[in-house]
């Protein structure tokens, strides 16, 4: 088993933690309070999307080999309308963890330290050669996308 290393930088910083045996993601808390405003809309849509970045505390050191990706927590999708935003961790980035958390809903969130904010799932990441080519495989899709295997489960 690989071990992640996690340095605690703020008082009331936690350590990732897993709720089960199963669980795929670590959950990440919070170390401040913070009130994430609500989205905003207009006619013409949504124009103005309430977001926030959420300290975590902590300074990840990933495994060899591995990607962190923060990911939304189902409970505060379902229940709140809160999503995590943008969350690639790269292996060699040392700086504190935050989250960006957005609040697709139409009220204020409050996020309170100790909360569960976002999950931390640990990825193996392919290392791979990039070059040119002029031709490249044929598939069956090709160059279908956005959509196009839709009309494939209806039939």
């Amino acid at each position: 088993m690989a071990t992640l290393k996690v340095k605690l930088i703020h008082p009331a910083a936690k350590l990732p933690a897993r709720m089960t045996p199963g669980s795929a993601g670590l959950d990440l808390y919070a170390v401040e309070s913070i009130e994430l405003p609500p989205t905003r809309c207009d006619q013409s849509g949504c124009a103005d999307v309430g977001r926030a970045l959420v300290p975590t505390g902590i300074i990840l050191q990933l495994p060899p080999g591995t990607v962190g990706k923060v990911a939304s927590r189902s409970g505060l999708s379902v229940n709140s309308n809160i999503e995590a935003g943008a969350g690639w961790i790269d292996s060699d980035y040392r700086g504190e963890l935050k989250v960006e958390l957005k609040n697709l809903s139409s009220k204020p969130y409050k996020v309170n330290p100790g909360d569960r904010i976002a999950q931390l799932v640990i990825l193996p990441l392919v290392d791979v050669e990039v070059e040119s080519a002029l031709h490249l495989d044929d598939t069956e899709r090709n160059s279908s996308g956005f959509g196009s295997t839709d009309s494939r489960c209806e039939k």
